[in-house]
C-alpha cells in the first residue's frame, strides 16, 4: 500500500514538472518601409496653417500625428500601398454631410516614394448672436439657445439638437459659436415661471394654480415649429441680430397616480406632445412617489399630449399610455394602469427546411425598437429550439423590427393571420403568434460606377432594400467595381463621395436619393449586374439643405 502511494506521488511530481506557463503569442512584427507621406493642414478660408490638428493615417498601418506650429505633419517608414489621410480639430466642426472632402484624401505610395505635398483644409465654424427679451422688452437672462435640425434618423422624428448651445447673460445677450456651416432652426427656452394673478385661495391649494410660463420659442417668433424659419450660417461668418421676444403662456400642473401604486422597480412618467415636430424637445418627465404612485408635471402648456408610464420590476417591463388634452386649467387627476409586457409565441422556418439544422450557435430572434418605440428593460429576444419554436417574453405594445443573429435574413413574416410587408411588426396588448421564414439564398450583385473613383476611399457604395432594414456600405476598387452578396428583393444602389455612414443613418436623405440611384430587382439564382452614377459630395450637401425647407 505504501509503495503504491509513492508511485502516485512521483507521477504527479513528474506531470507538474512538465507543465509550463502559457506564454502570450509574440506580437506581429510592425510593417515598415521606406515610403513617407508629408503635408500640411490649413484653414479653408484664410489658408493659414492650423496648429495642433490631429491627422489620422489609415491603410496598411494606422498612425496619428499632430501638426506643428507651421501646420505640418509627417508619416515616415511606411510600407508601399494605398492610404487614407484625414484631419480634424476641435476648433473646426464637422458638418452634417457633404462638402467636407477637403479634410480627407487618399494617397498611394510606392516602395520608397516620398509624398511631401499633401494638403488638407478645414472649414471654420460659424457664430450666431442676438438677445432674448420678455414681452415688455426687458432682457431675460439664463435662457438656453439651441441650434436644431430635423431628425432624419431611422428611429426618430421631429427636431433634434445640432450640438453646442449658449445661454443668455444678464443683458439677455447670447452667442452660439463653432457651428458647422449650414441651415438651422434656432430655439430659445427660458425656465422662468411665476404664479398668475388670483383671488384668495384655501391653504394648500397653491399647487393647483395656473402659472405664467414662457414656451420654447422658435425664430423668428413662434411656439409652433412648423412656423419656424431656418437661418443660414456661413463658414467663418457671424450671423447677428437673431433676437427672441418671448411669449408668455398659461402653464398648469398635470397630476395623477400610477397603479399598482407600490411598484417595486424603476418607473417614470412622461408627457409627450402629439405634434411630431415637438417630440424630443417638448416632452416633460418625472418620477413617481415610490409609496403612493403619485406624480405631478408642472408648467404644462395647453395642447394635445400622450401620457406615458413605463418601467421595470425585476426583468419584467410595464407600460401604460393614454391621450391627454390640456387646457388653461389643470385637468382632473389621471390614473394610469400599468400592464406587463406580452408573451409572443412564434415559429421560425428555415427556407427549404421545416426544422433548424444542428448548430453550435442557436438562432435567436430579437426585436429592435422601430420609429419612436420605447424600450423598458432588456431587449426582447428568444432562442429558437430545434423544432423552430420560440417565445418572446415581456414585449410591450408598439412597433418593433425583427432581427436574426444568423447568416440568414427575414424573408417573410406573418403575425396571427396577417402577412406583414417587410420586417416591422405592430404589437398590441393582445399579441398574436408570430411566424418567420428565414431566407438563406443570397444573390451575387456586381456593381460598377462611372466615372471610376480617383483613389481608395474617395467613393463609397450604398445599397439598401426598399421594403426592409437590409443595408450595406461597400467600397469600390480602383476600376470602380464591387461585388455584393444580398438577399433577393428590390434595392436602391448608389455611389457617393464619402459620408456613406451618414447617408445610411438619414432616412430622409435615402428617400431623396432614390431618384438619383439605380433601382434593381435582385432575383434568386445567378449573378446580376448594375451600373450606377457617381453622386458628388456637393450634391449630397444640397440635398440635405433642401430636406427641411
Amino acid at each position: 500500500m505504501k509503495a503504491a502511494l509513492v508511485l502516485i506521488v512521483v507521477g504527479i511530481a513528474e506531470l507538474t514538472a512538465q507543465v509550463r506557463p502559457l506564454q502570450p503569442p509574440p506580437p506581429p512584427p510592425e510593417q515598415t518601409g521606406k515610403a513617407s507621406i508629408e503635408g500640411s493642414v490649413v484653414d479653408a478660408l484664410t489658408h493659414e496653417p492650423i496648429q495642433k490638428a490631429a491627422v489620422m493615417l489609415m491603410g496598411r498601418v494606422s498612425l496619428t500625428a499632430v501638426t506643428d506650429a507651421s501646420g505640418q505633419f509627417a508619416f515616415r517608414q511606411l510600407p508601399a500601398g494605398q492610404y487614407f489621410v484625414q484631419a480634424q480639430s476641435n476648433r473646426y466642426p464637422v458638418g452634417r454631410v457633404g462638402g467636407e472632402l477637403t479634410r480627407q484624401t487618399s494617397v498611394t505610395v510606392a516602395g520608397d516614394e516620398q509624398k511631401r505635398d499633401v494638403t488638407l483644409s478645414l472649414t471654420p465654424g460659424a457664430s450666431v448672436r442676438g438677445r432674448v427679451l420678455d414681452e415688455e422688452g426687458n432682457p431675460m437672462p439664463h435662457c438656453n439657445i439651441s441650434a436644431m435640425h430635423r431628425n432624419t434618423a431611422d428611429n426618430g422624428q421631429g427636431l433634434v439638437y445640432a450640438g453646442g448651445g449658449a445661454q443668455s447673460d444678464e443683458n439677455g445677450e447670447y452667442r452660439l459659436s463653432n457651428l458647422p456651416a449650414g441651415k438651422y432652426y434656432l430655439m430659445a427656452n427660458c425656465g422662468l415661471s411665476m404664479p398668475m394673478p388670483h383671488a384668495f385661495i384655501r391653504q394648500g391649494a397653491a399647487a393647483n394654480l395656473p402659472r405664467l410660463v414662457y414656451a420654447p420659442l422658435f425664430y423668428p417668433g413662434t411656439a409652433d415649429p412648423s412656423g419656424a424659419a431656418r437661418v443660414e450660417a456661413q463658414p467663418g461668418g457671424l450671423l447677428a441680430g437673431i433676437d427672441f421676444r418671448m411669449i408668455p403662456a398659461t402653464g398648469v400642473t398635470v397630476r395623477g397616480r400610477v397603479r399598482p401604486s407600490s411598484f417595486d422597480g424603476f418607473l417614470q412618467v412622461s408627457l409627450e406632445p402629439n405634434d411630431p415636430l415637438r417630440r424630443g424637445i417638448g416632452g416633460r418627465g418625472t418620477r413617481t412617489n415610490p409609496s403612493t404612485g403619485e406624480f405631478q408635471i408642472p408648467n404644462v402648456q395647453p395642447g394635445s399630449y400622450e401620457l406615458i408610464a413605463g418601467g421595470t420590476a425585476g426583468n419584467q417591463p410595464y407600460f401604460a399610455k393614454i391621450p391627454v388634452e390640456v387646457g388653461t386649467s389643470a385637468p382632473d387627476p389621471i390614473e394610469l394602469q400599468l400592464s406587463p409586457g406580452s408573451q409572443i409565441p412564434g415559429t421560425l422556418v428555415i427556407e427549404g427546411d421545416a426544422k433548424q439544422p444542428p448548430n453550435p450557435n442557436p438562432i435567436r430572434v430579437m426585436l429592435n425598437p422601430a420609429g419612436n418605440q420605447r424600450m423598458f428593460g432588456a431587449q426582447p429576444q428568444a432562442e429558437v429550439k430545434s423544432d423552430g419554436a420560440f417565445v418572446l417574453e415581456s414585449v410591450i405594445p408598439g412597433r418593433w423590427r425583427i432581427q436574426l443573429n444568423s447568416p440568414g435574413y427575414v424573408k417573410s413574416v406573418t403575425l396571427g393571420d396577417k402577412e406583414i410587408s417587410g420586417d416591422v411588426i405592430e404589437i398590441t396588448a393582445a399579441a398574436a403568434p408570430l411566424k418567420i421564414v428565414m431566407g438563406t439564398k443570397y444573390t451575387q450583385l456586381a456593381v460598377s460606377v462611372s466615372p471610376p473613383p480617383s483613389g481608395a476611399g474617395s467613393l463609397a457604395g450604398l445599397a439598401w432594400a426598399a421594403t426592409s432594414s437590409i443595408q450595406q456600405n461597400f467600397g469600390f476598387d480602383s476600376q470602380g467595381r464591387a461585388n455584393l452578396s444580398v438577399p433577393p428583393g428590390r434595392y436602391h444602389v448608389c455611389g457617393v463621395e464619402d459620408q456613406s455612414r451618414m447617408v445610411m443613418q438619414n432616412r430622409a436623405l435615402r428617400k431623396a436619393l432614390e431618384s438619383r440611384c439605380e433601382t434593381v430587382d435582385v432575383l434568386e439564382g445567378g449573378p446580376q449586374k448594375v451600373q450606377v452614377s457617381r453622386i458628388s459630395s456637393e450634391d449630397l450637401k444640397r440635398m440635405v439643405d433642401s430636406l427641411d425647407e
